[in-house]
């Protein structure tokens, strides 16, 4: 009986494990809160959006734009059915995105590339409610300052003449200068134009670190295991008092 109850306690954690999983990955792309003098540090991956010119070892910040709206859908498909996470299949995502912008001469991709298409053209891309950081900086109530950039993984077989990178993961920090609270957003698709002769990179939020003056600091994954160590010292603790009271020590 004992091992039974210890077996169900431990199922029942791993499905707290499971959706507070889902809840971290899900708040990734959703709007934040920033206090004056308040800060965001956003995580971001970008895909290339020009075939034929070089993955960009340096890029700028954010210009002020946006990709068209079926890039944006096919970041977020991809976003939300983890193809980041393997570079091959990312690749297909890249595929995918040269041929909703009609690029010629781009690979078709296989069927994977194909999947993200059709799932990006019968998308609606909606944004979270919120300013999106873009017009709040040229509104001059936010700064965005580029923190970080680098490729994913190694280069990869492009064409059949050409390995290259093809996309990238950095960190811009969003600083609210204004007087009073600002809800934010980074939309999908956000453009980062290369320090060089590249191409332009288009990102999707991926995690997100406030530093409020106004609140206790938090970050996606702190924060998840905090509420982790609760959750799972909740169930424990709940399945002992049962445990015990069967008098089954």
């Amino acid at each position: 009986m004992r091992y039974r109850y210890v077996a169900v306690a431990m199922v029942a954690l791993l499905a707290v494990l499971g959706m507070s999983g889902q809840a971290a990955q899900a708040q990734a792309t959703k709007s934040f809160t920033l206090h004056p003098d308040g800060k965001a540090t956003i995580t971001f991956e970008a895909f290339c959006v020009n075939f034929g010119k070089l993955f960009p070892t340096a890029i700028n910040g954010p210009d002020g734009t946006v990709a068209p709206d079926k890039v944006r859908a096919a970041l977020e498909y991809a976003q939300r059915k983890g193809l980041t996470a393997d570079v091959k299949q990312a690749l297909q995502v890249e595929y995918a995105i040269w041929q909703l912008i009609n690029t010629p001469n781009s690979p078709k991709g296989d069927a994977l590339a194909q999947e993200v298409i059709t799932a990006a053209t019968a998308a609606t891309v909606t944004n979270p409610n919120g300013t999106s950081i873009l017009e709040a900086a040229k509104a001059n109530q936010v700064t965005i300052t580029l923190d970080s950039w680098q490729p994913i993984g190694e280069k990869q077989q492009i064409t059949a003449t050409a390995s290259d990178n093809f996309y990238g993961r950095g960190q811009i920090t969003v600083t609210n200068i204004s007087q009073q609270a600002q809800t934010l957003f980074m939309p999908s698709g956000t453009l980062f134009p290369p320090a060089s002769n590249a191409q332009n990179m288009a990102g999707i939020q991926t995690a997100i670190k406030i530093e409020d003056p106004n609140l206790p600091a938090t970050g996606g994954e702190r924060g998840l295991a905090f509420e982790l160590i609760v959750l799972a010292g909740v169930v424990l603790l709940a399945f002992g008092w049962r445990v015990r009271r069967g008098g089954q020590i």
